[in-house]
């Protein structure tokens, strides 16, 4: 079985994570057509942010700035329209994640936390982990999830390392959350705790890209749910908040090859 879509999201992340550590690179030698870290990037005249940074911006400073509103236009109609994409296409973490879960593999080592399907539990617990998170940071008048930001930790150590040849404190967050991955598995940061993936997922319909059962009839071998990192069953929650469209279950799905039954889909 040709697993289509992993090859390109797998495709995707290399060149992000690649295009993260050269452009600091550039920006030395002088072209700086591309600056800044996942927490804010300008790409020309362009400027592009992370829109929890900017919503925790607007909670410390009490105040509304217009061109920090303007910068994470891009990012809220990127989920509109093809939802959590970030997340399991382009964000760093999640890379380095699934790079340890292939070691895993092949080395045959089980889950220790087990998967389970109950998602209204799981997106109840995280989004009262992102809500706890941004009264903090409200009353206290510190962008708090700004620290626990696994990608915007990664790409600012990448900048600081590239620069300055030397990493910060912060990387020991990062550290600790892989080892904790390889112990633990079944992407239990994303899961659970990722503020950046659940502000993001808030903004997530059913008629922008979902994943879809468009045949009824199927062999029922249940390798979409046990393929899935989010631990949903794409065949009913395809639409779900926790759901970012890595396209797993599509790769795994035996019935897709004699015709379409399970699928990304836009409305």
């Amino acid at each position: 079985m040709k697993y289509k879509i992993t090859k390109y999201r797998r495709l995707t992340q290399t060149i992000v994570f690649i295009i993260m550590f050269l452009t600091p690179l550039l920006n030395i030698v002088g072209i700086n057509f591309i600056k800044g870290t996942f927490y804010s990037l300008d790409v020309g005249d362009i400027a592009i942010a992370d829109p929890l940074a900017i919503f925790q911006a607007f909670l410390v400073s009490k105040l509304f700035v217009l061109t920090m509103f303007i910068s994470i236009i891009i990012p809220i109609l990127l989920m509109l329209i093809l939802g959590r994409v970030w997340c399991s296409w382009m964000c760093p973490y999640h890379f380095l994640v699934e790079l340890l879960y292939s070691l895993r593999a092949r080395l045959k080592i089980k889950n220790t936390l087990k998967s389970f399907n109950k998602t209204n539990k799981v997106n109840i617990f995280r989004f009262t982990f992102l809500i706890c998170g941004l009264f903090i940071t409200g009353v206290a008048g510190i962008p708090l999830l700004n620290l626990i930001s696994a990608p915007g930790i990664i790409s600012s150590q990448a900048l600081v390392l590239i620069k300055f040849h030397y990493f910060t404190y912060e990387i020991v967050f990062v550290i600790f959350l892989l080892i904790i991955e390889a112990i633990l598995g079944s992407f239990f940061w994303c899961r659970y705790f990722c503020p950046t993936g659940s502000f993001l997922s808030i903004f997530r319909t059913k008629k922008g890209l979902h994943i879809k059962k468009i045949k009824e009839d199927c062999s029922n071998c249940l390798r979409c749910i046990k393929s899935c990192p989010m631990g949903i069953n794409p065949m009913t929650e395809g639409s779900n908040y926790l759901c970012h469209n890595c396209g797993k279950c599509v790769d795994v799905c035996p019935d897709n090859k004699k015709e379409d039954t399970l699928t990304f889909r836009f409305f």
